[in-house]
């Protein structure tokens, strides 16, 4: 992360310049600039209440109750660590189906197949976007090919990983494989036959409710309507924090279709640059509006302003948070009867 902003900040004195950038800030206008800036955090804030908004809808859907705060709290945690680890999505959705478990009756299976079907929704809805996107900028802009790779191997990957959900999700004899390779390794660590039999069951309840959750909503697909409008508005919101920065920086010549376009390309690349959060996705970010017609001075200031948000913001909101909610995990010493006693603390209500 450190080297990826001293990169970013080497790119913006040699290509940009820190002249133009402090000639265009020093010339706008105080109020406009905090206006739509505060609307750009709360547009950014909706966009992740919308986006848990899908994953509480489809917990309703199987009449499992949790309170909305929790998953906010436990989709924003999730967040932080997608940002922080080089894990790419894969560790926010450990994070969030690990803290939601305990929430949905000690069911790993409906905690992981809820946060999987969130996101596999909000997917189609960005990877719709993104292609749309992809292609108009194909067909009327020269397009880098170091662009084209990276959008190639996301939609391609995403296909794979779309087809492995569902693989085990609707194919009985998949699950039973993945029980015996998982057992295939576990007796290698785990001798206590007892113990070996205790681990089976868990992870085949655990695939049996996962495959429940998507057969419930293959035979109920209005299921899914309401969570689909939440991800649509969730990107939206997300798109909207784009639009405000750029109304604050007092520029509208950029159209909403290449601002859309902008955004998925550059989640894109965030997404397969999440080994190296800071550095690709500002450079990219800043040459595609430039690409637009942006003047450089206001695409690199809209950038570091986004960048910002976006990452920043989220990080500094979201740590004390997974600290907060450490501490609440950590045992606690009850003084009873002269001795000391351990006992766990209770999740936040």
């Amino acid at each position: 992360m450190a080297l990826g902003l001293v990169a970013f900040i080497l790119y913006l004195w040699f290509f940009v310049g820190f002249e133009g950038l402090f000639l265009l800030l020093s010339r706008l206008d105080v109020y406009q600039y905090s206006l739509f800036l505060l609307l750009a955090i709360g547009a950014l804030i909706a966009g992740v209440v919308f986006d848990s908004l899908i994953w509480y809808s489809l917990l309703e859907t199987l009449s499992v109750s949790v309170k909305f705060r929790k998953l906010l709290l436990y989709n924003w945690i999730g967040n932080v660590v997608e940002l922080i680890l080089p894990s790419a999505t894969i560790g926010g959705e450990v994070i969030r189906i690990a803290l939601s478990q305990k929430d949905i009756q000690n069911d790993t299976g409906i905690a992981a197949a809820t946060v999987l079907g969130s996101r596999i929704i909000s997917t189609f809805v960005y990877s719709g976007g993104l292609i749309v996107g992809f292609l108009l900028l194909l067909f009327t802009q020269k397009l880098p090919l170091y662009l084209v790779t990276p959008i190639i191997l996301v939609i391609s990957g995403t296909a794979a990983v779309l087809a492995c959900v569902f693989l085990i999700a609707f194919k009985e004899t998949a699950a039973d494989k993945i029980v015996t390779i998982i057992m295939w390794v576990a007796r290698r660590l785990i001798k206590d036959p007892s113990k070996q039999q205790s681990f089976r069951e868990k992870i085949s309840q655990s695939l049996f409710s996962f495959s429940g959750v998507f057969k419930t909503f293959k035979k109920h697909p209005r299921y899914l309507i309401k969570p689909f409008i939440y991800a649509v508005i969730s990107w939206m919101f997300s798109l909207t924090v784009y639009l405000m920065i750029f109304y604050a920086l007092d520029f509208s010549a950029i159209s909403l279709i290449n601002l859309a376009t902008v955004y998925c390309i550059v989640t894109t690349v965030e997404t397969l640059t999440a080994g190296i959060p800071i550095g690709a996705v500002e450079v990219t970010m800043i040459n595609l509006f430039v690409l637009y017609g942006v003047p450089v001075a206001v695409a690199g200031a809209a950038t570091t302003i986004v960048r910002l948000l976006t990452f920043w913001f989220q990080i500094i909101v979201g740590y004390p948070l997974v600290e907060w909610m450490g501490t609440k995990s950590l045992l606690k010493i009850n003084i009873k009867d002269g001795s000391p006693k351990v006992e766990e603390l209770k999740e936040p209500q």
